[in-house]
C-alpha cells in the first residue's frame, strides 16, 4: 500500500519495519528501494517510534493510522521526511496528524503535497470511519501553519501557546 502525488509516494511503514528503522534507518531504507537523506533518529524520535510501535501493535489492522508514512521524491527515490497520525480516538472517528521534512526540502511544496493526499486517503478509506483530522503547532511556526491552511485545515483555537487545526469530512 502506498499512496502516489505528483512528485512523491508515501509508504506507510508496517509494524515489523518501523521496529527495524530504530535498529538501522538506513539499512530500512535501501531494503525498501531508497535512500535515506536524513541521519537515523535520535532518542526524542527513537522514543516516538516507540510509542508507534506499541499502539501498531495493540491495533494491527489499522497500522496506517499509527506509523510514519515516508515522503520518498519519486525520481530520485530519496526519502525526505515523514508524515502520519497519532492513532485513531475513540469512537468519534478523529485523527490527529504530525509531519517533519528535512530542511533541504522545506519551502517547496513538498509537505502541502503529502498532507493534501494524506488527510484525502484518511476520509476516501472504507477500513476506518474518519470524520474529523486535526494537528497543532506552536504559534511561531509559520511554515507548519501554512501547510495546514493549503492542505485544508482551518485554524479552530489557541491554547498555551499552541494554534489548533481541523478539517472535517466533507
Amino acid at each position: 500500500m502506498f499512496i502516489e502525488t505528483d512528485r512523491l509516494l508515501l509508504v506507510p511503514l508496517k509494524p515489523d519495519e518501523m521496529k527495524r528503522a530504530l535498529d538501522n534507518k538506513i539499512q530500512l531504507a535501501e531494503e525498501l528501494g531508497f535512500q535515506l537523506f536524513s541521519e537515523e533518529p535520535d532518542d526524542k524520535m527513537k522514543k516516538i517510534y516507540a510509542i508507534k510501535i506499541d499502539k501498531m501493535e495493540q491495533d494491527p489492522e489499522n497500522y496506517a493510522f499509527y506509523t510514519f508514512w515516508q515522503m520518498v521524491l519519486k525520481e530520485e527515490k530519496l526519502i525526505i521526511g515523514e508524515i502520519g497520525f497519532k492513532g485513531i480516538e475513540g469512537e468519534e472517528g478523529k485523527l490527529e496528524v504530525g509531519f517533519g521534512t528535512e530542511e533541504r526540502f522545506r519551502n517547496k511544496g513538498y509537505m502541502t503535497e503529502a498532507l493534501t493526499e494524506l488527510v484525502k486517503w484518511a476520509f476516501s478509506q472504507k477500513k476506518v470511519k474518519i470524520k474529523r483530522i486535526t494537528a497543532s503547532t506552536l504559534q511561531d511556526n509559520i511554515p507548519s501553519q501554512k501547510v495546514l491552511k493549503k492542505s485544508g485545515l482551518i485554524l479552530s483555537h489557541e491554547e498555551g501557546g499552541l494554534l489548533y487545526w481541523n478539517v472535517n469530512k466533507g
